[in-house]
């Protein structure tokens, strides 16, 4: 304790304040530019609600003791509070904050037993100390467990192990004032006080720190994501496709996974343009995209590939369930129509199974014949091209091959009248 007898309390208590400010304008700042950041506005509102209850505990004394001791940690506890549900939310957690809610409330009671009924520093000190480094475990937990999930995993494991040692040192400042006692004030030179103020002005340094890191993270994976996407159907583009069918096929290979892509073309797409006009082909293409896209999992992708043409990967997916996937794509395309018009809406789809000596090239151009084939049938129907015969399918078979049992089924969607 004898080093923090060399630092000034008065400075503490004023970094303590300032940092809080700083990190509340910056955080405000932040959901004003990108309002669909989350969680950090009531991050935002973590840090202000500290900037009131550092004053009113730093005038413990000057002013009378239940504003500066019950309404002055009643802020900080709600700090604290709003800290939890800020973080839970910015990494996508559903918990509630009821736990965090009912330890503070108690706590308040106790301090306000302590300093309205019985002036004793001891009890509201150990109070305090164990409310904050339950509710800062609590949110290491969280962090630990969500973050094999997170963008940027290793920053939020180093986030969480920082909120851990921070709740560990606040429990051991209430062991430490059971010790040795409380001290004389909160101004005056001490060595458990200083201690408490100097790890407070830490921890809310690296607190706000990460999460600026952290916030930082997902902004710039969020601006990637925007420059893989098409600005007019909402789908990935061409190079955004193509990233994820690249990764999916690298997953097949290390694993026994199933992976199946669909090459989906919009009929007479030029027809639609010439007719309707390009304001119409425009609608069509997002009205497409955005009915394929509402009935996919999560787990798959849907991108433009080209003019009017899409690509579907489907993970963890047999050819012959793809089959079924793409029907009930083209029936809800096809009850679409087109705004303005009476054309309807179909689709000729192009289906194969990736095989493990299968890349990017090989993989679409067997789905490119199927496609061809379909087109050639009549469209408005779905074909399928496997690897070991390496023929359009459209009848009901069962294909024996080396690399398994693969059943294709095509059924021809109904023309609509």
């Amino acid at each position: 304790m004898y080093v923090f007898s060399w630092l000034d309390n008065r400075t503490l208590i004023a970094c303590d304040f300032m940092l809080a400010l700083a990190f509340a304008i910056v955080f405000f700042g932040m959901k004003r530019s990108y309002p669909n950041l989350r969680g950090i506005n009531t991050i935002a509102i973590s840090f202000l609600l500290c900037v009131p209850g550092t004053f009113l505990i730093a005038s413990r004394g000057s002013i009378p003791y239940f504003i500066s001791v019950t309404i002055g940690n009643c802020l900080i506890f709600g700090s604290f509070v709003f800290l939890y549900r800020g973080v839970l939310r910015f990494i996508g957690s559903r918990r509630t904050a009821l736990i965090p809610i009912s330890v503070s409330c108690i706590a308040l009671g106790v301090l306000f037993y302590y300093s309205q009924i019985q002036n004793k520093v001891v009890p509201r000190i150990v109070a305090i100390s164990l409310t904050v480094g339950l509710v800062r475990g609590m949110i290491a937990l969280e962090l630990f467990r969500k973050s094999p999930n997170f963008t940027s995993p290793t920053a939020l494991r180093l986030f969480a192990a920082a909120m851990s040692l921070f709740a560990a040192v606040a429990v051991n400042c209430g062991i430490m004032t059971i010790l040795h006692g409380a001290p004389s004030g909160r101004l005056e030179s001490n060595g458990v006080g200083t201690a408490t103020l100097f790890v407070s002005v830490v921890s809310l340094f690296v607190t706000g720190l990460f999460i600026l890191i952290l916030s930082s993270g997902e902004l710039i994976a969020a601006s990637r994501d925007e420059s893989l996407k098409d600005s007019l159907s909402g789908a990935f583009n061409r190079r955004g496709i193509e990233l994820k069918l690249a990764a999916e096929l690298h997953r097949i290979q290390n694993s026994k996974n199933k992976l199946s892509v669909a090459l989906i073309d919009v009929d007479y797409f030029k027809s639609i343009n010439d007719i309707q006009g390009h304001a119409a082909g425009d609608a069509a293409l997002r009205d497409v995209a955005e009915t394929i896209s509402t009935h996919l999992r999560g787990r798959d992708y849907l991108g433009r590939y080209g003019g009017d043409e899409f690509l579907l990967i489907l993970p963890q997916t047999l050819c012959s369930i793809a089959v079924g996937v793409t029907e009930r794509l083209c029936n809800a395309v096809s009850s679409l129509g087109i705004s303005g018009g009476t054309m309807p809406l179909t689709l000729s789809i192009g289906l194969t199974e990736a095989v493990p000596e299968d890349d990017a090239v090989t993989l679409i151009a067997r789905a490119d014949k199927a496609l061809y084939q379909a087109k050639s049938d009549g469209r408005n129907c779905r074909r399928v091209v496997i690897a070991d015969a390496d023929a359009p399918v459209s009848d009901p078979v069962l294909q024996n091959a080396a690399r398994g049992a693969i059943l294709i089924s095509s059924v021809e969607s109904s023309l609509l009248q």
